[in-house]
């Protein structure tokens, strides 16, 4: 009798041979027991076979565990060096700012007057 050990992955073909016989026998029938032991696997094992075939999963081979890798953005690095400079370029901004309200109040302390402010607003 040969016995698939918990570590050792049954391959696809003998799968849906499994799955086959196990679902050639009729509900209840003490052959799927003999089934399923002989090949040291669970009912709810043949149960996830029996969804990924009728999800249209016609190898049912090995599954990779842990989350499924995400496709790489090809615009995510451009999104994330604008961002850095936008947050640059608002710092440099608020500075720039600061200066002139300074700039502003030293010239009404000296008593000078400043032309207009020409920042490009109409």
């Amino acid at each position: 009798m040969k016995r698939a050990s918990l570590s050792h992955t049954i391959p696809a073909a003998e799968r849906r041979n499994i799955l086959d016989e196990y679902e050639s026998y009729p509900r209840g029938d003490a052959r799927r027991g003999a089934l399923l032991r002989r090949h040291g696997i669970y009912s709810s094992q043949v149960a996830k076979w029996r969804i990924r075939r009728d999800q249209g999963d016609t190898t049912l081979g090995a599954r990779n565990s842990g989350p499924v890798p995400q496709p790489i953005n090809p615009l995510a690095a451009e999104v994330a060096r604008l961002t850095r400079e936008n947050v640059r370029l608002q710092t440099q901004l608020a500075h720039a700012e600061a200066i002139v309200d300074i700039q502003k109040k030293v010239a009404m302390l000296l008593g000078m007057t400043l032309p207009p402010a020409n920042d490009g607003r109409r």
